[in-house]
């Protein structure tokens, strides 16, 4: 018996890896197709927009789902997540609105990118 546990056990792993690999391809495909890749790195380096490193790190899932549907409008809804942003960011606390523009994202979009920043130290 434990020796068929441990093929299912082993059939189960391999399946949850391959799932995983699946997510973050598409994440790589979203990060190019929605144009992430002409603004942002994966580095703490800017490039037109801040880098990314470590982002999925300092603000919640939540968030980061809100913001990259809507960065205006969780711009201007100024919640918590957002002042600490404006903070980070010299003189965002002054602007009406964000310089982020994003085509339109579907909240499983939104998770496949938010799954490949955090895969790549986003």
């Amino acid at each position: 018996m434990s020796k068929y546990l441990g093929v299912v056990f082993a059939f189960i792993l391999a399946i949850s890896f391959a799932s995983t690999g699946v997510a973050s391809a598409d994440g790589a495909s979203l990060w190019k197709s929605k144009k992430c890749k002409n603004c942002h790195k994966m580095t703490a380096k800017k490039k037109v927009g801040p880098g990314l490193a470590g982002v999925t790190k300092r603000r919640s899932e939540a968030w980061l789902l809100k913001w990259l549907q809507d960065p205006q409008g969780t711009w201007a809804a100024n919640d918590a997540e957002t002042q600490e942003l404006k903070k980070w960011a010299k003189g965002a606390d002054k602007r009406k609105k964000t310089k982020m523009k994003t085509p339109k994202i579907s909240e499983a979009e939104a998770k496949e990118l938010i799954a490949y920043m955090k895969a790549n130290g986003g």
